[in-house]
């Protein structure tokens, strides 16, 4: 038999030396025991592996929450911000000639990542035809100009007696304003709101989308007379529109 050498034991040349023990003799060094983990040991693993999987998911639930509210309130230039958009219409309307002053209402979310938002905005008493006209032109540019990113600017005109809706489409707009004023002149007639429905989810410039709402005289009408007058006037212009017509409150 041949020998690595005097006191190796038999061991080949190449094993480490390492601490014997029963099995390490008896089988080989790959064999020797292996220590095994106190209890406090144990426990202090698992509670790191716990507290790690802990603090990964509170990380994904943040990162989560944050990326949600970022769609639902806005980030950037790229997801809807209605506050924002509506801060910055109103803005520019108060710089137009015939602005007495404007209002706005809370935004309406319409889908996940969609609002529409409405400002009233008050005109100076007792303007001429050619400065309505001018108004509300300017104000449906407006409009135009700061919808975007999911937001649609909406606003109400209001001449006092005569409420116009605004819409970034300045053809249904200047539509809704000559019906109004058309509306307006109809004997008995003492106001007219010419604006859209908001019985589903969102606004609309679809002609049967619009709605019109007039008041009358509380007493010496003839209600019949004046709701077919007003039906007819509102047809011409918007088939399958909405008209109310009703007496006012004395």
């Amino acid at each position: 038999m041949t020998m690595d050498g005097p006191g190796t034991g038999g061991r080949h040349r190449d094993w480490p030396p390492r601490d014997d023990d029963d099995l390490d003799r008896a089988f080989g060094p790959d064999t020797a025991s292996v220590p095994v983990r106190t209890t406090p040991q144990r426990v202090r693993s698992w509670s790191l592996l716990l507290g790690g999987v802990v603090v990964v998911a509170v990380v994904l639930v943040v990162a989560l929450s944050m990326i949600i509210g970022s769609v639902q309130t806005g980030v950037g230039g790229i997801f809807p911000r209605p506050d924002a958009t509506l801060a910055k219409f109103t803005s520019e309307a108060r710089t137009i000639a015939g602005v007495a002053g404007t209002s706005t209402a809370e935004p309406t979310k319409t889908s996940f990542a969609s609002y529409d938002v409405t400002a009233t905005v008050t005109a100076t008493p007792g303007l001429v035809d050619t400065a309505r006209e001018d108004l509300v032109d300017r104000l449906s540019a407006a409009a135009a100009d700061t919808s975007g990113n999911g937001v649609h600017v909406w606003a109400v005109a209001d001449f006092g007696d005569v409420e116009v809706g605004i819409s970034p489409s300045d053809e249904r707009t200047e539509q809704r304003l000559a019906l109004a004023w058309t509306v307006r002149a109809i004997p008995g007639v003492q106001e007219v709101h010419c604006l859209w429905t908001t019985a589903g989810e969102s606004r609309s410039d679809e002609p049967d989308a619009q709605a019109v709402t007039v008041e009358t005289a509380p007493t010496g009408v003839d209600q019949h007379t004046a709701q077919t007058r007003v039906a007819e006037a509102v047809h011409r212009v918007f088939p399958d529109a909405t008209v109310e017509v009703a007496p006012a409150k004395s």
